[in-house]
């Protein structure tokens, strides 16, 4: 498979994994930790039973889950050397990561997350309202929104506060914040993976990459190792 095919396809080529697997031998130990630690998650992932009637503990096991499988699709996407979409993944596993992990220190979040989901919905309600033409909207949508707006309220509680209560401010201000702004967001900083540095200048560059390869799988162990921890505190409490 040549790299004419990735020009025509982009990364639906078959090129990728020619890509992988060079990468996957270049990089074998970054690879190996991540699926070691993986292994270990799942394992405990499958092993942690919740009760249903326990809200707080199950949804910090949902968060969890949401964590182990983001950071599993952040490695796929390296390997193809889609390196900063796995970093947008990254930034969403570590947002369920600290929602997870408020949940264990204090169960009473739940609550707050909880009116925080209203909120959004309100939100989104409102602005459906405002901005989408009248006759786009069947009266039954328009009746569902206002009831949306008129029966909820809800208050802010941030992915900061979650950090904070979790005890994982650093994680929050270093990777969370640095991985919003490298990949997460639409910022000028995260267009400079486009362009690679040459003795005349820069070129453009579309094609599949290591760049901050070793970094990004450095985030995914460290994000499956805290998941590990906090499902064992999770079957520690439902013992």
């Amino acid at each position: 498979m040549s790299a004419m095919d990735f020009d025509e396809k982009g990364f639906l080529s078959d090129y990728v994994y020619e890509h992988r697997a060079v990468i996957r031998e270049k990089y074998a130990g970054g690879f190996s930790d991540c699926e070691r630690i993986s292994s270990q998650a799942q394992i405990l992932l499958l092993n942690t039973g919740v009760s249903g009637s326990d809200k707080p503990m199950l949804c910090s096991f949902l968060f969890f889950e949401r964590t182990i499988r983001a950071s599993q699709a952040a490695v796929r996407l390296c390997e193809i050397g889609m390196v900063q979409e796995a970093q947008v993944l990254l930034r969403t596993a570590y947002e369920t990561l600290f929602h997870a992990s408020a949940l264990i220190a204090d169960p009473a979040i739940f609550e707050k997350l909880d009116s925080h989901n209203d909120k959004e919905d309100v939100k989104q309600a409102k602005a459906i309202l405002a901005d989408v033409p009248p006759d786009q909207l069947s009266e039954i949508n328009k009746k569902h929104l206002k009831e949306i707006v008129d029966t909820r309220a809800g208050q802010t509680f941030s992915v900061h506060c979650s950090a904070t209560a979790a005890g994982m401010l650093d994680l929050y201000s270093i990777a969370y914040r640095g991985l919003s702004s490298l990949a997460g967001h639409a910022t000028f900083r995260s267009l400079d993976r486009s362009f690679i540095e040459e003795t005349n200048g820069y070129s453009l560059y579309m094609g599949p990459t290591e760049n901050q390869l070793i970094f990004t799988l450095s985030l995914v162990a460290q994000c499956l190792t805290l998941s590990i921890k906090g499902l064992e505190q999770i079957k520690s409490k439902v013992q």
